[in-house]
């Protein structure tokens, strides 16, 4: 399923300046928002304590207690997040709305059992403050939840509704912190409260949103458990790329830079700072993804397979095969050019930038700005690739191309870690470039042998799977 829907598509046919620039505007909110809600909460957090007087002790344990939270409620989500999508395409392919609600129910409810229990234990053996943990608690549900939602909110056509739901969230986030320490609430505990508001202000507008456009449903709510059966890649897919592009920050916070702020909360500000500052560089290639290379690719694409199984001659089949194929080369080309530029831009420019105006950036913190912009550029340009495998249902590939991402990035940092700190961030570097090669050559050698794959892998006769995942989900049926 194309990452901004159906109809944000239509958007862009529409000619006109102005129209693209309002498509490319809401499909920007609608991809990057969660990435750029949870830098403005700490961004705008952190600030807001500086003002409220909270010592340093304090500002870190608010930092760490908001990202731990999010952090790890979009590990336990990435599990099942690209199984969801794939249930989500099926049910809008076979014409079958009524499907999709109770699904994501289900989702909600099996994500917060499980993951529910394993933050509250987490946060009884911190033995943080009571407010602190229930606040904490709060956020990592309502994060859960929003993270599944985004799954759906891609074929949903009120984008308008999401925006505002997002901006909504951003301000009264900040809003009910500011006004929580003004009254003389303790600053931690107002500034965990606010990102709960805001989050849940984000949770019930995104649920009015999907209740309007998706039918109350009818069937099982677990019925998506039987894709875990039908597609057990797209589990192993999610989780490996999202654990893939955050271990380097878990390992580098038992790094010699690494501080303990209470229990097992440990942070690496000259680390971290660097990497979040560096992944934003990444957000024009992840919009230019879903307003460029889908959009343009998509439309051969369909068409590709509408011939293969509504009957088109041979003659056509090959022609519409030959510019599929060259449209894709071409999109991936304007991409990586893209990429490079905001890159190099970020490498010359914004580098030097934040060494002059006082940020507190030192000379080794710079240059590990440049190194985590090129290895999280390599990592866009390769997990585009990967989204394009899924396209064609290559999931060993998708699958050996986040694999490959994690492994490497797990095996580098641990080993720059114990080399001199100019040399840290090389091990996502590192990564962002193996993924980005096996991507490549898996998609190049797959497309290649399209006709092959299409043709001679498929099974004989249907035979359906019935695994574990199967018999439970009809179980709960």
């Amino acid at each position: 399923m194309a990452g901004i829907g159906f109809e944000l598509k239509k958007l862009f046919t529409k000619k006109g300046f102005f129209q693209k620039l309002r498509a490319s505007f809401y499909a920007s909110i609608v991809t990057t928002g969660p990435m750029l809600l949870g830098f403005t909460l700490l961004l705008g957090v952190k600030y807001l304590s500086k003002f409220a007087h909270a010592s340093d002790h304090q500002q870190d344990l608010i930092i760490v207690v908001i990202t731990y939270s999010l952090l790890f409620s979009l590990l336990l989500t990435s599990i099942l997040s690209y199984v969801l999508t794939r249930f989500i395409a099926d049910m809008l392919h076979e014409n079958q709305p009524e499907r999709i609600l109770p699904s994501m129910y289900g989702a909600i409810s099996l994500k917060l059992v499980l993951g529910a229990a394993v933050w509250a234990v987490f946060l009884y053996l911190n033995q943080l403050p009571l407010e602190y943990s229930i606040l904490s608690f709060i956020l990592f549900c309502e994060a859960v939840v929003v993270w599944t939602q985004i799954n759906y909110t891609a074929a949903v056509k009120d984008y308008r509704s999401i925006l505002i739901s997002f901006a909504i969230g951003i301000f009264m986030s900040l809003l009910v912190a500011y006004l929580l320490a003004l009254t003389g609430v303790d600053v931690v505990a107002a500034m965990l409260a606010g990102p709960c508001v805001g989050y849940g202000i984000m949770l019930i507008g995104y649920t009015i949103v999907l209740h309007r456009y998706f039918p109350i449903g009818k069937g099982s709510s677990f019925e998506f458990i039987e894709w875990l059966d039908r597609y057990p890649s797209l589990t192993l897919v999610g989780f490996f790329s999202t654990l893939g592009l955050f271990i380097h920050l878990m390992l580098m916070w038992a790094s010699p830079w690494g501080v303990q702020v209470h229990g097992f909360f440990y942070h690496c500000p000259p680390h971290d700072i660097p990497a979040l500052m560096a992944f934003l560089t990444i957000l024009p290639t992840t919009v230019n993804f879903v307003t460029s290379v889908e959009v343009n690719f998509y439309s051969r694409y369909r068409l590709y397979y509408s011939l293969l199984n509504e009957g088109g001659t041979l003659s056509d089949i090959g022609k519409v095969y030959n510019e599929m194929l060259s449209v894709l080369k071409q999109e991936l080309f304007y991409l990586a050019q893209r990429q490079i530029f905001v890159t190099v831009l970020a490498i010359v420019v914004i580098a030097e930038f934040i060494d002059n105006i006082g940020l507190g950036f030192t000379s080794v913190m710079v240059g590990l700005f440049r190194v985590l912009c090129i290895g999280y550029g390599l990592y866009a340009i390769g997990n585009s690739i990967v989204i394009l495998q899924m396209y064609f249902a290559n999931y060993r590939a998708a699958l050996l191309s986040a694999f490959t991402l994690l492994f490497v990035n797990t095996i580098g940092t641990l080993y720059t870690i114990t080399l001199p700190e100019v040399y840290y961030g090389f091990g996502l570097l590192a990564a962002g470039l193996c993924m980005y090669i096996v991507s490549w050559a898996s998609l190049s050698l797959f497309t290649q042998r399209l006709e092959y794959h299409i043709f001679c892998r498929q099974p004989l006769f249907m035979v359906e799977r019935v695994g574990l995942f199967t018999r439970l989900a009809r179980r709960f049926a």
